[in-house]
């Protein structure tokens, strides 16, 4: 029998020292690899630049990944998604879908699925993440008021009533135009109750700091600048829009709506019908200036944010439901209701004039920029479809199905006041 000690070839300190190495790698790959698998879902995309689409009457959401145009997938059971909203965390990882019916649903963007849903209310117009991510508040028409959810667990933390004092007792008005502003703020304006409140929200007990009254008749909505400065409020009873500068927080001034013009079609007092209540968003913001849809007017109203002088009425072939800047500030599209209300405008910020008319199909509305302004996408509610355009040369380059598709929502908004 031979020596087993014969059979054994020498092993160098080199080649031990490249082996124990390789198998400490693999085996540091294999321990890697499982927490990957354990711990994160499978899904190949990031959160940076998705877009999470409504399904207004289907209750559902559909998300895509707007850099490669590629649907992910769909999120159903949330609800009644009837003028719903979506907000999302800091980091972009959770979308929470704001219902009619205040449901509140916290999705998780990376696994396509609801972590949590809870009721906060009867009847919700919108909400907002605060500045420090850590609550999520909603302005509720019943009952009228604030209700700030702790952002992790939707565990209600505090329920501000928003009332108005009259000689005959106490109303509780319907909650608009909610925002988040630095200082980690709240501002919202009370529909009812022709007020502005400013609310505390890195205070404990969510002190209400400012009220402010007779802003205007009957606030319908409001945005806060990109830089976070000035809240402006959208009246539909008044000439004006309600202007609040959050550095001074003295008064809340007055910024005409109405100018005298000589332009064909749009003379002093022409009103059309009021099809439905424009939105007022931050995006309407470009550079020096601030385009706003007019209330039962076929203009566009362009601001100057130097002194909030109006500085002209650019006439539309219909009323303006949103005003969307792109990134650049360049170009800003316009969807309309009612009267041509299958028509998607172009504003050249450079002439103040309307450069492109298209129609993408029926029922065309939300235009949403990607993050860079490479594409627009734009809802077709009445053709059940999502289209992708090209903003430079205004061709389709994609459409995806979707179910009555409303409101768009890009993850970028995570990063922006009052989105």
């Amino acid at each position: 029998m031979q020596n087993f000690k014969a059979l054994q070839f020498p092993i160098s300190n080199l080649q031990f020292a490249i082996c124990n190495g390789l198998f400490l790698g693999l085996l540091a790959i294999l321990l890697f690899s499982g927490n990957v698998i354990a711990g994160q879902p499978s899904g190949d995309w990031g959160t940076a630049s998705l877009m999470v689409i409504v399904e207004r009457e289907a209750g559902s959401v559909i998300i895509i990944e707007s850099s490669r145009h590629k649907l992910l997938g769909r999120v159903s059971g949330l609800g009644n998604l009837i003028h719903a909203t979506v907000k999302f965390s800091k980091d972009a990882r959770f979308a929470y879908v704001i219902g009619r019916d205040a449901f509140v649903s916290k999705i998780d963007l990376l696994k396509l699925k609801v972590v949590k849903k809870v009721k906060a209310g009867e009847d919700s117009v919108g909400g907002v993440m605060t500045q420090d991510s850590r609550y999520i508040a909603l302005s509720n028409y019943v009952p009228g008021e604030v209700r700030v959810l702790d952002a992790d667990t939707l565990e209600t933390v505090k329920v501000i009533a928003v009332e108005k004092e009259l000689p005959g007792g106490k109303i509780a008005s319907r909650v608009v135009g909610l925002v988040d502003a630095p200082g980690n703020l709240l501002i919202f304006s009370l529909m009812d109750g022709d007020g502005l409140w400013v609310v505390d929200a890195g205070e404990i007990g969510f002190p209400v700091i400012k009220k402010f009254w007779d802003v205007g008749a009957m606030p319908y909505d409001a945005l806060i600048t990109p830089d976070g400065r000035y809240y402006l409020v959208g009246l539909l009873n008044s000439g004006w829009v309600g202007l609040l500068d959050t550095w001074d927080m003295s008064e809340v001034k007055k910024v005409t709506t109405v100018k005298i013009r000589e332009i064909a079609g749009a003379e002093e007092g022409e009103t059309v019908p009021l099809w439905k209540i424009p939105h007022l968003k931050g995006w309407a913001i470009a550079g020096d200036l601030a385009v706003l849809p007019a209330i039962k007017r076929k203009v566009a109203l362009v601001y100057s944010t130097r002194d909030w002088s109006l500085v002209r009425e650019v006439p539309l072939a219909g009323t303006a439901l949103y005003t969307v800047a792109g990134p650049d500030g360049r170009y800003v599209w316009v969807d309309l209701v009612g009267e041509n209300g299958d028509v998607i405008q172009v504003i050249d910020l450079k002439t103040l004039d309307v450069i492109k008319t298209i129609t993408p199909g029926r029922g065309a509305t939300h235009p949403q920029f990607t993050p860079k302004g490479d594409a627009v996408y734009i809802s077709l509610m009445d053709e059940d479809k999502v289209v992708v355009y090209n903003p430079v040369t205004f061709e389709k380059i994609k459409e995806f199905s979707a179910k009555r598709p409303s409101g768009i929502f890009s993850t970028e908004r995570a990063h922006k006041f009052g989105m």
